[in-house]
């Protein structure tokens, strides 16, 4: 079952049955929940919602079997549990009581929700869900998708943003909704009552992301403009959250995908292969074709070489991290 289906089930007020909720996108994945529960009938929801944390599946199927309180049905939520124990301990009661999992995933007058926080790989636990069609993603938003949930969020507060600007916070932020929508609290404060947020009100007031900041500083010294990208630098560094062995490493490393997806442009490959053959971060990968688009091979291959060299001039002892930060870019850019 995907998203759109859910919300048309939980508007229908006909969603029964245990559900699994998997994926990274955390803001979409708790909306989900909240609608849900706010379906209960609002005079008896807390004794019609139950609450169970990392529960046996005795508990579990004790708990779904409750019988709703003046309503037509009852929520369990189930949170923090082990994959391998809820799924040893459900198929151990169905030994006991054969039908037990059939009769668990045919309930009709109760909707069990595993919300699980963070992704996650497929299990055994998982597969009983997926079998049934009862297992829920909330991937990571699409470029597309995350534009208009800025344009909505900006217009819930009040604010004016058009798909281009909206596209712009997306670069500078990823595409994370609870990111999103703080940052653009920031910008409909800045800019007031039915004002418009436009592109320079975003340099203004949102915390760009370590991988904008690292793209953007990758460019600049690709481009030649070593004052703009050593003044990136000397500010990601003042942060004191990073050292400089660790940006060494994290510029190296979006390097190394940005000359993945140059290899790969130049031969004619599709976008939809390159992002998979880099993998990881969807945004990361956007953000290394994009930034690949404007630079040569030849050029990303002598960068990536010169970043490989500064962890080699700290162990060798012959320079401390920042020093060899610094003298490998003053060198090779």
């Amino acid at each position: 079952m995907n998203e759109q289906a859910l919300y048309q089930k939980t508007t229908e007020k006909s969603l029964r049955g245990p559900f699994l909720f998997l994926g990274s996108e955390e803001l979409t994945k708790q909306e989900a929940l909240d609608r849900v529960l706010a379906s209960l009938d609002p005079a008896f929801g807390d004794m019609n919602l139950h609450r169970l944390k990392g529960p046996s599946a005795r508990d579990l199927l004790n708990a779904a079997d409750q019988l709703p309180f003046f309503d037509a049905f009852h929520v369990v939520v189930v949170t923090e549990w082990s994959d391998p124990d809820l799924y040893d301990g459900l198929t151990a009661e169905n030994k006991k009581a054969p039908g037990t999992l059939e009769r668990f995933f045919s309930l009709r007058d109760a909707i069990v929700l595993f919300v699980r926080r963070g992704d996650a790989k497929e299990t055994n636990f998982s597969k009983l869900f997926s079998a049934r069609d009862r297992l829920i993603r909330f991937d990571a938003l699409t470029v597309d998708r995350a534009a208009k949930f800025c344009m909505r969020e900006a217009a819930l507060k009040n604010a004016i943003l058009d798909d281009r600007t909206a596209r712009v916070l997306i670069d500078m932020v990823g595409t994370d909704a609870y990111r999103l929508r703080n940052e653009l609290s920031k910008a409909a404060g800045y800019v007031g009552a039915r004002g418009t947020i436009t592109k320079a009100v975003l340099e203004e007031v949102v915390t760009t992301s370590t991988e904008y900041n690292a793209f953007k500083m990758l460019d600049a010294l690709l481009a030649g403009n070593k004052k703009a990208a050593m003044q990136m630098l000397e500010a990601q560094l003042s942060l004191g959250k990073e050292l400089p062995m660790g940006v060494a490493g994290f510029l190296e490393g979006r390097l190394r995908l940005m000359l993945i997806a140059r290899e790969m442009l130049d031969q004619k490959r599709p976008k939809g292969e390159i992002v998979s053959r880099i993998g990881g971060n969807p945004y990361a990968a956007d953000a290394a074709i994009k930034s690949a688009q404007k630079h040569s091979t030849a050029k990303l291959k002598s960068a990536v070489a010169s970043f490989a060299e500064v962890n080699a001039l700290v162990k060798m002892g012959e320079r401390d991290e920042r020093n060899a930060l610094f003298a490998a870019i003053y060198r090779n850019f």
